[in-house]
């Protein structure tokens, strides 16, 4: 149980009770640094900073005062006087759980509609620059859950046919324009593909515009490195002059007689004679057997 006293405009003093239950309660040990979570560094990691804030604000009951549902009570003093407390506790918590760049760009806080104009800019001007799809969708995704967190729908209390179909419009044209957005920031290697995604008669969902853009992309770095392997080779082909590794392997045979490849010393005509039909054959030997050439097999037919 908490006490809140306080000075109306006539002087005097009036007690309000803040029950342990009442999302109003501070807890003694709640100082400005209880909550332990990883910083806010930017839209990297806001989903997961954003979710760990939820988690411990609703555990302490003052998820409320963030969202709007727990307003501050005008029409009373001490619970006016411990919503300010609990917001401006809040407050400090949160500027304790994000960076310091981050610190100074939200002291003083942009209005709503400067943040939406914002978000909306970052999103037209996002850019895939040579990232991989999942990680350009992924930046998409994070500034598209962060916009629809400041636009809040009210609630829908009666359902009716019509009802149902204007929401399903309405959920369709904002898939739409985010796949507008998406497409509008891709590579200009991928154009072929976004002409062909927006030529189609019923436009594809997110989900499926990335599955067919990352098979697209596991093509091309499939081929990719194909041709890496092939341009490799012929450049090697033409360095070694279009012999082969297994051919260049070979030792070269050269005679130590006559100083000339392709035959050994114990076959060579310098040592062994030359045939009767050579011109460089001595008279002598074209009697001989030793040419075994066009000669010796002349003499056997005699």
């Amino acid at each position: 149980m908490d006490t809140v006293a306080t000075t109306d405009a006539a002087g005097s003093r009036r007690t309000t009770m803040i029950d342990a239950t009442s999302p109003l309660y501070l807890h003694p040990s709640y100082g400005n640094n209880f909550m332990v979570m990883d910083k806010l560094q930017g839209s990297s990691n806001y989903r997961s900073w954003k979710r760990s804030m939820e988690i411990a604000l609703f555990s302490k009951r003052k998820l409320g005062l963030v969202i709007g549902t727990i307003t501050r009570d005008d029409t009373d003093a001490g619970k006016g006087e411990a919503w300010d407390t609990c917001n401006n506790m809040i407050i400090s918590w949160i500027f304790g759980s994000v960076s310091e760049s981050i610190k100074k760009s939200i002291m003083f806080a942009l209005t709503n509609g400067s943040r939406k104009y914002k978000i909306n800019k970052d999103l037209y001007e996002s850019r895939q620059q040579g990232n991989h799809i999942s990680e350009y969708y992924t930046q998409m995704r994070t500034l598209w859950g962060e916009l629809e967190s400041l636009n809040i729908l009210p609630a829908i209390k009666t359902m009716s046919t019509e009802v149902i179909s204007f929401v399903s419009a309405l959920t369709q044209q904002k898939e739409e324009q985010k796949l507008f957005q998406f497409l509008n920031g891709l590579d200009e290697i991928y154009g072929a593909q976004r002409s062909q995604l927006l030529m189609m008669p019923n436009l594809p969902s997110m989900e499926a515009t990335c599955s067919y853009l990352e098979q697209e992309e596991a093509q091309r770095e499939v081929l990719g490195h194909v041709r890496e392997d092939i341009e490799t080779s012929a450049i090697f082909s033409k360095s070694t002059g279009g012999v082969s590794a297994n051919a260049q392997s070979i030792p070269s045979i050269q005679c130590t007689a006559c100083g000339k490849a392709s035959h050994m010393t114990d076959k060579c005509w310098t040592v062994v004679g030359f045939p009767s039909w050579h011109p460089k054959a001595k008279p002598q030997e074209q009697s001989s057997y030793k040419g075994k050439g066009r000669g010796f097999n002349n003499k056997n037919q005699q």
